[in-house]
């Protein structure tokens, strides 16, 4: 979709160059807070929005590594 609009939001706060923990522990983040949304929600489709869409978050911190 826009392969720089995740790298460029992180060289603009500053956080350009992430060490590989920093990252880890951000995307294990997502995903906790995206398990607790889901669980206070408990709607299917819901769900199924916020799985695919942390998802999308995560691969994105994850390949800015590069």
């Amino acid at each position: 979709m826009f392969p720089g609009l995740f790298g460029f939001v992180l060289r603009w706060l500053g956080l350009g160059e992430w060490q590989v923990r920093s990252r880890l522990k951000l995307v294990r983040n997502i995903w906790i807070l995206s398990g607790l949304f889901m669980l206070w929600l408990a709607q299917p489709p819901l769900m199924m929005a916020v799985a695919l869409f942390s998802t999308c978050l995560s691969f994105c911190v994850l390949d800015e590594g590069g």
